[in-house]
């Protein structure tokens, strides 16, 4: 029951200044980066405009504050005191081996992307040797002669000139594919001339769909990267380490490991979660199951201003 008179609304005061609060810690959030903690950077403008929405909530029903009420009902201003002191008193940013633990995957993850291979430290995806077997079956279809029963008119020409052997064209056209390709992002820190991949933090994902999805054009390539030590039970049976960052989707909740095993003969003077530069050569496990580094050198780093990966282009 609304009482017309003076005075001022208790609860349109109560709500109007949930609203401000909750509104100002939002734009907080975003405007200092630290959202970053807990989503990509393509929820920014989402977040932004969170903020001028609570801002404009808080002027329309602030039309409301000289307006007495017969009885106010605060509770229904409780729903913002969760999220109001989430953002005033927020948790530790997630990371580290700590996440990795708590990933249910398949592994370490050494590639991702839209519908590329991934490598697994576990090994349930397609491999290298894997891969190799496939080209060299595809090139020897290529140069075998193919059954008649299996060659398709691949050209309406009404001559026997437009019968060709379709099996084997598939198969050039997925080697052409994979020679000629050009990727549709930048290769930064790449020296063809030393086989050298430098590979700074905004290129980090980039490098990971490059080298995993076309790692043959890189087999032999000495690799400088950065990352945090995460040590597996699983992960110590093939190599000594593996060195990876988090990449992240959606939000915190789906932070996954993306990286490479590292190689080091055994010789390592950090820790787990340390963060270290690894320059290595780029080579296939012995047993052919995923990518690795054969380490030249580990060296300490310090960790990055923004510590996750966004793998989206």
């Amino acid at each position: 029951m609304m009482l017309k008179g003076k005075g001022w609304n208790l609860q349109v005061l109560t709500e109007c200044c949930c609203y401000l609060i909750f509104g100002y810690l939002l734009f907080r959030l975003t405007y200092s980066g630290e959202y970053l903690n807990y989503v990509t950077p393509r929820m920014k403008p989402y977040l932004y405009g969170m903020s001028a929405l609570m801002l404009l909530w808080t002027v329309l029903e602030g039309r409301n504050l000289l307006t007495p009420q017969y009885k106010a009902n605060l509770s229904r201003s409780f729903v913002f005191i969760i999220p109001i002191l989430l953002l005033a008193v927020r948790p530790a940013a997630p990371g580290g081996s700590s996440m990795i633990q708590n990933y249910d995957g398949s592994g370490i993850s050494l590639a991702a992307g839209n519908g590329s291979g991934i490598l697994s430290a576990r090994g349930n995806k397609t491999t290298p040797s894997e891969k190799k077997d496939f080209m060299a079956d595809s090139q020897e279809a290529l140069e075998t002669d193919t059954p008649s029963e299996n060659r398709t008119a691949t050209k309406n020409t009404g001559s026997p000139e437009g019968i060709t052997e379709g099996i084997a064209d598939e198969a050039a056209d997925e080697i052409t594919a994979s020679e000629d390709e050009s990727p549709w992002y930048d290769l930064n820190g790449l020296d063809e001339d030393t086989k050298t991949i430098t590979i700074a933090d905004e290129d980090y994902y980039t490098w990971m769909y490059e080298l995993s999805s076309f790692y043959e054009k890189y087999e032999g390539y000495t690799v400088v990267m950065k990352g945090f030590i995460y040590k597996d039970p699983e992960i110590e049976k093939i190599s000594d380490f593996a060195l990876v960052r988090l990449s992240m989707w959606c939000c915190a909740a789906d932070l996954s490991p993306i990286g490479f095993l590292v190689d080091c003969s055994g010789i390592l003077d950090f820790k787990e979660d340390d963060w270290v530069v690894v320059k290595g050569t780029l080579e296939a496990s012995a047993d052919g199951q995923t990518l690795m580094l054969k380490a030249q050198s580990i060296d300490k780093a310090e960790k990055p201003a923004t510590e996750y990966v966004y793998p989206y282009f």
